[in-house]
């Protein structure tokens, strides 16, 4: 009976390099713009089971630049969404800009900045919608965006290198995406406890 690693690798030759780097763009611009897809995982299986003609360097290269483009693409499309149909036209509910603002004010920082505090502890979701609805600079913003990206996932690539050299790539691939479960378990852990630590409790009326 074939491995789960046979499967996996199976699939990816079936797709072809452009069926992965095309399937990883676009998981980035989903879990941006729409909902989570699990990118890590994504991006660390794509790179565990590269195409074997590929040099190593050249195909976490690549991913590398799907996943940064990715990211570019879906947080723009979800800015220009909010800001083109809903900001821009006044049509963006109060209720909502003004729960944003107030969410904001409960953070370390209350800037673009926090989209660097989102790739530790993700405190901010459709972070484009926070930049048009915010008013946030966007140059600035897209810039927050793609060194958060180069940094995590340069890191989870370089991870999964280097536990390749140690054990074999299916024992490699198993402890790296063990590994993006427990940083993703802590990190949305230390979402909710910064929550509730930076949430005042409510009033008892009198």
């Amino acid at each position: 009976m074939a491995s789960l690693g046979d499967w996996i690798r199976g699939l990816f030759l079936f797709l072809g390099p452009a069926g992965v780097f095309v399937g990883l763009f676009f998981v980035f611009v989903i879990d941006a713009a729409i909902f989570p897809a699990l990118p890590e995982l994504v991006i660390v299986i794509s790179y565990a089971y590269r195409d074997p003609s590929w040099d190593p360097r050249a195909w976490a290269g690549v991913l590398l630049a799907m996943a940064v483009a990715g990211e570019v693409v879906g947080n723009s499309l979800m800015y220009l969404w909010v800001r083109k149909l809903l900001v821009d036209r006044g049509h963006m509910p109060q209720v909502i800009e003004k729960a944003m603002r107030r969410w904001t004010q409960f953070l370390l920082v209350r800037d673009e900045r926090i989209i660097l505090v989102n790739r530790i502890a993700p405190v901010v979701p459709f972070v484009g919608a926070f930049i048009a609805t915010l008013h946030w600079s966007y140059p600035k913003s897209l810039a927050y965006i793609v060194i958060g990206a180069l940094v995590k996932y340069s890191f989870l690539l370089a991870l999964v290198d280097l536990l390749g050299l140690v054990y074999t790539q299916d024992t490699a691939t198993l402890v790296t995406v063990s590994a993006v479960v427990v940083i993703l378990a802590v990190s949305l852990s230390g979402s909710a406890i910064y929550r509730r630590r930076m949430v005042p409790p409510p009033r008892v009326g009198r």
